[in-house]
């Protein structure tokens, strides 16, 4: 009993580690044969045929997005070879220095391929062909007639492959080649989203010693050559052994977020537009509103309006405006003037006729003149905002100056 539970329990670890995550690509990989865009490559598998002179190391990962499934395989081969003369689209690509990646779309194959099954053959000189499980195309393999459709000319999918070495060269060392690729999740027939499956094999194809192969029908052995999946089994036409794959991860709210604004461009342009044209319409209300509150000032104001017209005037109105809370005493105006009293009152009589006391008290009333026509105070909060600490004196003396009281000066602006 227990050698059984053990043995279950064996199984269970090991269909877990043999199962393959792709994680959700914030940032798409960029399709140039190079690794920079992947921040990680989190699995690997070493060749263990004696078929070939030197075993190929893979390193190979997957990503996905809401359009493509991307992949790369970085392939260690101290010997690159080209033997394959058919190029795309020939089933004897398989025979060049490459990788057969097989994926079931439906999670329903065994160790056949089926009408929702494909089969790309990538070689590291950027060739491709790609099958698809049907009865078109019966390839013999050992004992088997291996259903299948190419379908290369009609496939979604971008690829791009980079190599360090020299081709058909026995008498140097390669370094080998990384393969990268993204297939359009239509192409497929998947909605991609978190916690899908299916299942895919990766079968790394390896010739180290360069002949030609033209002579020889598909049957014949080809020496030096050998083709191993990662479930260490020998690959050729159809997977041996799939592997269970999941999609794991998904967009981050920032993704999201733009790519609603992406799909939703025009939209968002006219709502721009609108609250922009919303934003004008305000500023030139604002504007209108300023201007019909200084007519109607002066207005109401009339010949009682007093307008600064030099500069002794304009420093006295200006400290006047900066001070109208507080309590301003001729004295106050004076020092600021650098004047003595005397000279200021002396000035006040000459130009305005006035004494500066009610120089004072015309700036401070004109003020509440302006306050008052805005309607956003009530008259008590606008005598203490102009220096008056008795709201009722100051309702006298408005009425004194205006001829109005401030409620029907405020009224009287209203109806203008």
């Amino acid at each position: 009993m227990k050698k059984l539970l053990f043995f279950l329990l064996f199984l269970s670890f090991y269909s877990v580690k043999a199962q393959i995550q792709i994680n959700y690509q914030d940032n798409s990989p960029k399709i140039d044969g190079e690794l920079n865009d992947w921040p990680s490559v989190n699995y690997s598998f070493k060749q263990t045929s004696h078929q070939v002179k030197s075993p190929n190391v893979l390193r190979y990962d997957f990503g996905f997005d809401e359009t493509y499934l991307y992949g790369v395989f970085q392939i260690k081969d101290k010997q690159l070879t080209d033997l394959a003369k058919d190029k795309n689209g020939s089933p004897r690509l398989t025979f060049n220095d490459g990788i057969e990646f097989y994926i079931d779309t439906q999670n329903n194959s065994k160790t056949v391929m089926d009408d929702d099954d494909y089969q790309l053959i990538m070689d590291f000189m950027g060739n491709l062909t790609v099958f698809r499980g049907g009865d078109k195309y019966l390839l013999k393999v050992e004992d088997y007639k291996v259903p299948k459709d190419t379908v290369t000319n009609h496939f979604i999918m971008d690829l791009a492959t980079r190599f360090e070495g020299t081709t058909n060269n026995e008498a140097d060392i390669d370094s080998g080649y990384v393969i990268e690729f993204r297939i359009s999740w239509a192409a497929l027939g998947i909605r991609p989203h978190e916690g899908q499956t299916f299942k895919i094999d990766v079968c790394i194809n390896d010739a180290d010693e360069y002949l030609d192969i033209r002579p020889l029908s598909e049957e014949d052995m080809i020496p030096n050559y050998a083709f191993e999946s990662i479930n260490k089994k020998t690959d050729f036409g159809f997977p041996n052994n799939w592997t269970a794959t999941s999609l794991q991860g998904s967009a981050s709210v920032w993704k999201q977020v733009r790519k609603f604004f992406e799909k939703q461009f025009w939209i968002v342009v006219l709502i721009v537009f609108l609250l922009f044209m919303v934003l004008i319409v305000r500023i030139l209300r604002n504007r209108k509103e300023v201007v019909t509150v200084q007519e109607k000032v002066f207005q109401v104001i009339g010949g009682n309006e007093y307008v600064a017209t030099d500069s002794f005037q304009s420093r006295a109105t200006n400290f006047i405006l900066k001070n109208l809370e507080k309590e301003i005493l001729p004295t106050n105006l004076a020092e600021n003037l650098n004047v003595s009293l005397r000279q200021l009152q002396r000035q006040f009589k000459e130009e305005t006729n006035a004494t500066p006391t009610d120089f004072i008290r015309k700036v401070k009333l004109e003020e509440a003149a302006k306050r008052l026509v805005l309607g956003n105070q009530t008259i008590s909060e606008i005598a203490y905002s102009v220096g008056f600490s008795d709201p009722a004196y100051f309702s006298r003396i408005f009425k004194k100056y205006f001829d109005k009281t401030p409620s029907e000066f405020q009224e009287n602006a209203q109806k203008t």
